[in-house]
């Protein structure tokens, strides 16, 4: 039985504000392509798992190496995830975890795919499983020696930290990682913003967001610069400045800032994505702070039609929006 759809209910001390910033931050770094393309999700993600079944029943009919049949489980379990067919997503992962395991050449993918795996279970509120994986790959990338693959380990750590509510640690583990991803010749671009975004948050939830403000700031300028225009990768970025300059007083450029990713978000992601929820949520929570109530309730409404449509997909492993209730923003 899957261990998704064993699990049931989840943690109720996970916080949704917490929650944000993990579909933001760790969604990044699962699928670069996922965030640099200009293709609606809903569009580009079921051609891309039939291309990818197709491309394993050919790999595994012409007994290819292990590495690459591992390679493409992981691509498919990828794509599984991004169109919220979670236990999917989770059943291809472990397959990939099993072609890769003992393939030396593969190490590097092997630690790619446990961090994976590691935020799908961070998403439905597993964080012994995410850490226990996230630890895993951390010392396959200490062996590999690569920086940035390091830094990368730690910035995962740290949203691990957050779930735990351990902000200090977590503002510790995020600068650390984003330390090490600069002293790497040319880090992916996902990892960075992923990165700014992580440290972002963890100086705010730790009563610092002046210099979390700043670190947005960078996360936008970055994104625009590298990332095409009206990307996922720049409505997560803008989400992340629009909690900032709401946190640091400027409400109205915070909402803008809002509101213009979640119209980026609605565009790129099923509406299924618990990513988008959540950032719709944090709109919701900043009107609901401003005494917009009637407008708070009718955001709230849209979540809770969005969580239902969300259950159809898998109706055990739903992530409830109001499991990570009440907190920190």
């Amino acid at each position: 039985m899957s261990t998704l759809l064993s699990y049931g209910a989840y943690r109720p001390y996970l916080h949704l504000r917490v929650r944000f910033l993990l579909l933001t931050a760790l969604s990044l770094s699962v699928c670069v392509a996922g965030a640099q393309t200009s293709e609606p999700q809903s569009a580009s993600a079921q051609v891309r798992i039939v291309r990818d079944m197709e491309l394993i029943q050919i790999a595994e009919q012409q007994h290819r190496p292990e590495a690459e049949r591992g390679a493409l489980w992981a691509q498919l379990a990828s794509e599984y995830q991004y169109a919220a067919e979670f236990l999917k997503a989770e059943d291809a992962y472990n397959k990939s975890l099993h072609l890769l395991k003992t393939v030396p050449a593969a190490k590097a993918k092997y630690a790619a795919t446990l961090e994976s795996l590691a935020t799908l279970y961070l998403l439905f509120g597993r964080v012994d499983e995410a850490e226990r994986l996230r630890k895993q790959a951390l010392a396959v990338r200490e062996k590999l020696g690569n920086p940035f693959d390091i830094g990368l380990c730690r910035i995962h750590l740290a949203n691990v930290a957050i779930a735990r509510r351990q902000f200090k640690k977590a503002e510790r583990l995020a600068l650390r990682g984003m330390e090490e991803m600069e002293s790497s010749s040319n880090p992916p671009r996902a990892g960075i913003l992923s990165g700014l975004i992580t440290v972002t948050y963890a100086h705010c939830l730790r009563g610092r967001c002046g210099e979390g403000l700043t670190s947005a700031q960078q996360g936008l300028a970055f994104a625009n610069t590298n990332f095409v225009p009206d990307s996922a990768a720049v409505g997560f970025a803008l989400e992340t400045l629009g909690y900032a300059e709401w946190k640091t007083g400027a409400g109205q450029e915070g909402e803008k800032a809002m509101l213009r990713g979640i119209q980026i978000l609605r565009t790129k992601l099923v509406p299924a994505d618990p990513r988008l929820r959540g950032a719709l949520q944090q709109y919701g929570d900043y009107l609901m702070a401003s005494s917009r109530r009637v407008e708070a309730q009718e955001i709230h409404e849209e979540v809770d039609r969005m969580t239902g449509q969300a259950g159809a997909v898998c109706p055990t492993c739903t992530v409830s929006v109001y499991s990570l209730s009440k907190g920190l923003r």
